[in-house]
């Protein structure tokens, strides 16, 4: 039910925000083609996911003490049994901050002249960050580290949550927020001395948050790794077709003796 209030709530703001088409300076533009089908993908990603996700099983207590930690791989083993509450708390608080990183940006006058364009670009963002990790958690069965120890209450263990383990949404988001936060600084400022810190301070911020993930027990090295470059991919994604030099993606009305459609091309 809340992510459905979510889901309706970017919907709405995104079909209020302004459709500036590239009549501004800045390095992006918005309109109803790229626009349209980023957010429609969007969407359809949302709903999918959410499907695959709402259908795991509450682990049984059988299941449970049956977990043995020579069974996970050598590189996440690492991980096994790790449980903190503050440092669980710490995640939230780093991601948070990872998240809201691109708004930042509008302190400067040019980017805040564009601020329809970056915050259509930032829902997009958050539509495919929010929800793309839903398909691996949905379909991959995988307990979080601190179900094979003892010190995480049999409450947490016993919990939905307890399999949900694959892949990291928080990395996933700290780093599509993060990755775009210092890509859109450096397209506006190209020959900027500060590109370098932006990069180091907004991977860092998303990187903490990762490594939270794995010290806190929520998850292992590789779910925080996929989640990360995942992430990556759509903090990179988001702003290059939004460009308005590339003409990246466009639609072409085909006719044919097989019948009418569409074909969406993207160039790279």
């Amino acid at each position: 039910m809340i992510r459905s209030y979510f889901l309706l709530l970017l919907v709405l703001i995104q079909l209020c925000l302004p459709q500036d088409k590239g009549g501004t300076n800045g390095p992006y533009k918005t309109n109803w083609t790229v626009d349209g089908l980023t957010f429609g993908a969007g969407v359809a990603v949302a709903f999918s996911a959410s499907a695959v996700d709402d259908n795991l099983p509450k682990p049984s207590l059988a299941e449970i003490n049956a977990l043995n930690k020579n069974d996970v791989n050598f590189f996440d083993r690492v991980a096994t049994g790790n449980y903190s509450k503050p440092q669980l708390t710490a995640s939230d608080i780093t991601l948070v901050a990872a998240f809201a990183s691109p708004f930042a940006l509008l302190i400067d006058d040019q980017i805040r002249n564009d601020w329809g364009t970056i915050t259509a670009m930032y829902f997009e963002m958050a539509l495919f960050s929010n929800f793309m990790p839903s398909y691996g958690k949905g379909s991959v069965k995988r307990f979080r580290p601190y179900v094979y120890g003892s010190s995480a209450p049999l409450n947490d263990k016993q919990d939905v949550e307890a399999l949900r383990s694959f892949f990291s949404g928080h990395a996933t988001r700290a780093f599509a927020a993060g990755v775009m936060t210092a890509i859109i600084y450096e397209d506006y400022f190209p020959t900027s001395e500060y590109r370098t810190h932006v990069w180091i301070t907004s991977l860092t911020l998303a990187s903490s948050c990762a490594i939270l993930r794995v010290t806190s027990g929520a998850h292992f090295p590789t779910d925080v790794i996929i989640g990360a470059a995942i992430g990556s991919g759509i903090g990179y994604f988001i702003p290059y077709i939004h460009r308005k030099e590339s003409g990246n993606l466009s639609l072409i009305p085909t006719i044919s003796p097989y019948g009418n459609g569409i074909t969406i091309s993207l160039r790279f």
